[in-house]
């Protein structure tokens, strides 16, 4: 089954599981349809695969901003059909979609650079362009993620798949993304973390949080909703991060975790509630 089929055919089953989340499943629904027929000959990747055993080893993901290859006018030609999917999707930013369009219609946004930026995880770079655009930076942000996870994504599974082996960060070893969502899995329900920009998954120690790297028992708890089978919210009180998981074992194998991901909204705002937040994306290395 193909990559957008498996997606848009889970949303259809957690929108029967979960009707009142129907306007999101039907947004990100719509978007699928829209990524699929997008092909990204602009856009690739040159990571130094020569070197990647070394840089595994002293904690250094693989890809960064200069591994980007970027064509820019089609990808100005992508991000324009974006903004004006969302525009057409979206009841809210409409005004900031706006903006951005203007900026690149009059050339004020380098996507190259952007984008680049997204990967690097400087947030300063994007706030400075959204600022010259008159949008609000979540804006732009949302949609550079969109659109580097895309091309990510399609890059990876069909020119390399690095092996993430050894790896003992709670960042993505490929892209230094922070992962999604954490995946029990196997007969002694081991700990697999997915990542939320480029979908790579490693191996993680199961009692540690993967944000800080605290193993002090005392300070790692979840908690579960009633009726949410399969579902947990790992919480570190060290530093006050939460982490989603899904329990393979007893919802099965082969789910989509950016779609568990969309569809666990209400658990993000339980955890958000008590104090807790996301980890941060890690520092360009």
């Amino acid at each position: 089954m193909s990559f957008f089929r498996v997606r848009t055919e889970r949303l259809h089953q957690l929108q029967k599981l979960r009707p009142q989340f129907a306007e999101v499943y039907d947004f990100y629904g719509r978007l699928y349809s829209f990524l699929e027929t997008e092909e990204g000959d602009w856009f690739s990747c040159r990571p130094d695969l020569q070197n990647w055993a070394d840089r595994c080893q002293a904690g250094f993901p693989l890809l960064n901003g200069e591994a980007l290859c970027i064509d820019e006018v089609p990808a100005r030609g992508f991000l324009g059909r974006l903004i004006r999917q969302l525009a057409e999707l979206g009841h809210e930013g409409q005004g900031d979609l706006d903006a951005l369009h203007q900026a690149l219609d009059d050339g004020s946004l380098n996507v190259g650079s952007l984008l680049k930026a997204c990967l690097d995880r400087d947030r300063w770079a994007i706030v400075q362009a959204s600022e010259k655009a008159e949008a609000q930076p979540a804006v732009l942000e949302f949609i550079l993620s969109t659109t580097l996870s895309h091309f990510l994504q399609q890059g990876l599974s069909e020119r390399f798949t690095p092996s993430s082996e050894g790896w003992q960060q709670g960042y993505c070893p490929v892209c230094g993304g922070v992962p999604v969502m954490a995946e029990l899995s196997g007969e002694e329900g081991g700990k697999v973390l997915h990542c939320a920009t480029c979908l790579t998954h490693w191996d993680a120690t199961r009692l540690q949080c993967s944000y800080c790297g605290n193993e002090d028992t005392a300070s790692l708890e979840y908690f579960t909703v009633e009726g949410e089978t399969g579902y947990r919210v790992n919480i570190c009180r060290k530093c006050s991060c939460y982490l989603k998981v899904i329990d393979t074992r007893e919802l099965g194998e082969g789910l989509p975790m950016d779609v568990e991901d969309i569809s666990t909204v209400h658990l993000d705002m339980l955890a958000q509630r008590e104090g807790f937040t996301r980890g941060k994306r890690q520092a360009a290395v």
